[in-house]
């Protein structure tokens, strides 16, 4: 079975604090994939989502491998081989799921413009609009709030925190870890009144696309 799919609270809430601050609900996620260039042809290999709320509690957790419809690349990265996927759905039967979780949260990952350019791409060619407004990337708000690190390298921020960190490259790992971390520096940031980097992203999908043509019209 390829997919997992769980409703967890095993992390204590955050400080009401961090929520009156920050009124946000996030989709945490990780993804592996083929290479680094989508538009290359690279593709989504795994992808972990957890859902989190204001007070930094897990509300659920999902998971799957994903059938990039080619061979997996850089297997020596990720360890994700051919025979690992043999089974596993394609994006274009997970998008819907993924938008649904995705839905009214902020997007966060490490180096979100990676993980956001892969996923738009996966959901373009799916489709399926993707529901997505904001975007937090944990990598600069770790920037944003100066920590005595020598890289803000996501295991560089684990070890920061104490945080075990079991399998590098692997998505669901990945994203447990993250997680951690970004419970971490929402505390920092309120404590230090730090604003978070979260950023706008324009609407991707059909709706968005007439959005865009109203506003080159206007």
């Amino acid at each position: 079975m390829t997919v997992t799919d769980a409703r967890t609270d095993r992390t204590a809430p955050l400080p009401r604090a961090v929520a009156r601050r920050y009124r946000h609900r996030y989709a945490v996620l990780d993804v592996e994939t083929t290479g680094l260039k989508p538009e290359q042809g690279d593709r989504v290999l795994q992808i972990a989502i957890s859902l989190v709320n204001a007070r930094g509690v897990v509300e659920r957790s999902w998971s799957t491998y994903v059938d990039p419809l080619r061979d997996p690349g850089v297997v020596h990265v990720h360890g994700i081989t051919a025979d690992r996927l043999a089974g596993a759905p394609t994006f274009a039967q997970i998008a819907p799921t993924v938008a649904k979780l995705l839905a009214g949260r902020v997007f966060v990952a490490h180096n979100a413009r990676f993980d956001w350019t892969f996923i738009a791409s996966e959901m373009r060619a799916a489709g399926v609009a993707l529901p997505v407004r904001e975007r937090l990337c944990t990598w600069k708000l770790a920037r944003r709030l100066d920590l005595p690190v020598e890289n803000l390298k996501l295991s560089t921020l684990a070890a920061h925190w104490g945080i075990e960190q079991i399998r590098a490259h692997d998505a669901v790992d990945d994203t447990r870890v993250l997680v951690e971390v970004l419970r971490e520096e929402l505390c920092a940031a309120q404590r230090g009144q730090v604003e978070l980097p979260v950023v706008r992203v324009a609407p991707r999908g059909f709706l968005g696309r007439l959005l865009s043509r109203f506003r080159r019209a206007g």
